[in-house]
């Protein structure tokens, strides 16, 4: 209540500040008041409560660099919490407000910088999180990208393994077939020799028999035989 009196009740007159001035000593009176308060002949006057010399020009005209109630032309001393608006004095008492959750500027903006801060506070944690999980993912995508690679090269040296167990096992069977082949022309050679020999040696009459078709199959190139 004192802080209110001393903000919008001029200490003077008793009435509401009237295009209300602060002077040097932080003191808020009427401007028609305190220029009526009196004056010394260097240009000093004493304020009225604390009696602190004043020099005249100094005084700070408050209607001057803070926004006045365009209604009653009287300054904002309130803040309306339900309609999000400023107030005056006059509009404070007035019944569109008077049940309204009105509170000082000063403490309205303490109560909204305490919620600000709630809100950052919030937000902070969130983004701490944030960050966390970030980190957590970018490890778990290293995590993930290692195992990939470590999976790749097993089973490339699985495959590697395999192809090369089965390259030796082809090079074997091609020396086989190589080895086994050879013996199995060789029996071939010999008994078509045996063949020949023994149709060479028969009665005219029977070595005249077939004799083109026996020539006609032992002609031409040897066959070669692998066993598959």
């Amino acid at each position: 209540v004192n802080k209110l009196q001393e903000e919008v009740i001029g200490p003077i007159c008793l009435d509401i500040l009237q295009k209300p001035v602060t002077i040097d000593c932080g003191h808020n009176f009427c401007l028609k008041c305190i220029t009526q308060s009196g004056e010394t002949s260097c240009g000093f006057f004493k304020c009225p409560l604390c009696k602190t010399s004043i020099r005249k020009n100094t005084i700070r005209l408050n209607w001057l660099k803070e926004p006045t109630c365009p209604k009653h032309q009287e300054m904002f001393y309130y803040f309306c919490k339900d309609d999000g608006k400023f107030l005056c004095f006059v509009c404070r008492e007035s019944k569109d407000h008077k049940s309204n959750n009105v509170s000082l500027i000063e403490e309205a903006a303490q109560n909204y910088q305490g919620q600000i801060q709630e809100q950052i506070q919030v937000l902070q944690q969130n983004e701490k999180e944030t960050v966390q999980v970030k980190a957590q993912g970018i490890h778990s995508v290293r995590d993930q990208v290692e195992h990939e690679k470590q999976r790749i090269l097993t089973e490339f040296e699985r495959l590697h393994q395999v192809l090369e167990e089965e390259k030796n096992s082809l090079l074997s069977r091609i020396y086989w077939l190589g080895h086994e082949g050879a013996e199995l022309q060789l029996n071939y050679l010999k008994k078509l020799i045996d063949s020949l020999k023994t149709k060479q040696n028969m009665p005219p009459r029977q070595l005249l028999e077939d004799i083109k078709v026996v020539l006609r199959r032992y002609d031409g190139p040897p066959q070669m035989y692998f066993a598959y």
